[in-house]
């Protein structure tokens, strides 16, 4: 593992290869369910297709996949209203958000951005699978994630399967 230095490694961190710990394998076993999700949302040219998974130590709370709820929600939106209306809905303050995009810092539309869904639902850790490029917009969502105290983790290693689902973007 990689750690940037201009960041606290308690707070980001990079994991860009496997050395076999069960937490690397935690993270590319939930990584991967979120690019099955990412996989769901149909691909439009004007937004990335992302998927999300809320997670209380191995259960996972609720799934996410861009544009799966009405209003053009986002992955991370969606995982996040759904958890609402379920039995796990007490979990969600202190769970792990996977998702395989960087969460939003703000929406061209006007909705509420990501980064602020996560932070308000008192989600302790984010684990992204890339950061979000440069197609649409500038962002800054692990910035903001970092600034409110929420730890961040990129798993750099699957960055690739993460970027599948939008090649129709980035070619």
């Amino acid at each position: 593992m990689s750690n940037p230095a201009q960041t606290s490694p308690e707070i980001y961190r990079v994991i860009d290869y496997d050395d076999g710990s069960d937490e690397v394998e935690a993270h590319m076993e939930f990584m991967e369910l979120a690019i099955q999700q990412a996989k769901l949302a149909k691909p439009i040219d004007s937004a990335f297709s992302v998927g999300s998974l809320l997670v209380s130590g191995r259960q996972i709370i609720t799934t996410g996949y861009s544009r799966e709820l009405p209003g053009n929600a986002h992955a991370a939106q969606c995982a996040i209203s759904k958890s609402k209306n379920t039995k796990q809905a007490n979990l969600v303050r202190g769970s792990v958000l996977y998702t395989t995009m960087e969460p939003c810092s703000f929406r061209l539309s006007g909705n509420t951005p990501c980064s602020t869904h996560i932070i308000n639902a008192g989600i302790k850790q984010v684990v992204i699978g890339v950061k979000e490029p440069a197609t649409f917009s500038d962002c800054h969502g692990v910035a903001r994630l970092i600034e409110a105290g929420i730890d961040v983790i990129h798993l750099k290693i699957l960055e690739e399967e993460c970027l599948r689902p939008n090649i129709h973007l980035l070619t």
